[in-house]
């Protein structure tokens, strides 16, 4: 979403929809998509499968999904135990983004092999529902791999995806969990065996 937002041509809010406290999606949707200045072309939102936490997700999606021209950008990892380790660590301290580089080494935590299959399979079945509700739309699928290894090259294909002139994208933030997953998961080699052999034992390094 920053680096969205370092183009001149694009505005992307936050998580309008986490939560609606008593609003209307309706009204939330008509307000971020209402006229822009005319230097944006592109203007959206970043939306959590499950959201919004306090209302039903599926009125919110069928709206999103019945707007034409509608373009989705549709965020994956490739490795979902990294998704898991960062939501849980984010969770514990109550720090979702940085622009400062931590080197603090009270960041493990502790999975279940239960807690890790489960967060598996649900974020591959969200992936799959994602594709399947904006299938007649444009879509195109970023994996946040890509952003990180190859940012540029990965931001194109963005920008032709959206129609709009490329620019070298920026951000200040700062990757929050650059260590090894064996170094986060105090139970890592448990997890690891608990996989091997299983569609998922790609996600742990050797």
């Amino acid at each position: 979403m920053s680096l969205l937002n370092s183009h001149p041509s694009v505005y992307s809010e936050r998580e309008i929809f986490a939560r609606l406290n008593g609003r209307s999606y309706k009204n939330i949707l008509s307000k971020v998509f209402s006229k822009q200045p005319f230097y944006i072309k592109a203007k959206g939102f970043k939306i959590f499968y499950y959201h919004p936490i306090d209302g039903r997700s599926d009125k919110v999606f069928n709206a999103l999904k019945s707007i034409e021209g509608l373009k989705v950008i549709h965020l994956k990892r490739r490795n979902i135990f990294r998704t898991l380790i960062s939501r849980k660590i984010a969770g514990n301290q109550n720090v979702w983004w940085t622009t400062k580089t931590s080197k603090e080494n009270s960041k493990k935590v502790t999975f279940t092999v239960k807690e890790a299959d489960e967060g598996f399979n649900q974020t591959r079945c969200w992936e799959k529902e994602g594709d399947k509700i904006f299938k007649n739309h444009d879509l195109i699928t970023i994996y946040y791999e890509d952003l990180a290894s190859n940012r540029e090259a990965t931001f194109r294909k963005i920008t032709e995806f959206l129609g709009i002139k490329y620019s070298k994208p920026k951000t200040s933030l700062k990757r929050q969990n650059y260590q090894e997953i064996k170094d986060l998961v105090t139970n890592y080699d448990e997890i690891r065996m608990a996989f091997q052999g299983t569609k998922w034992q790609s996600f742990f390094e050797k």
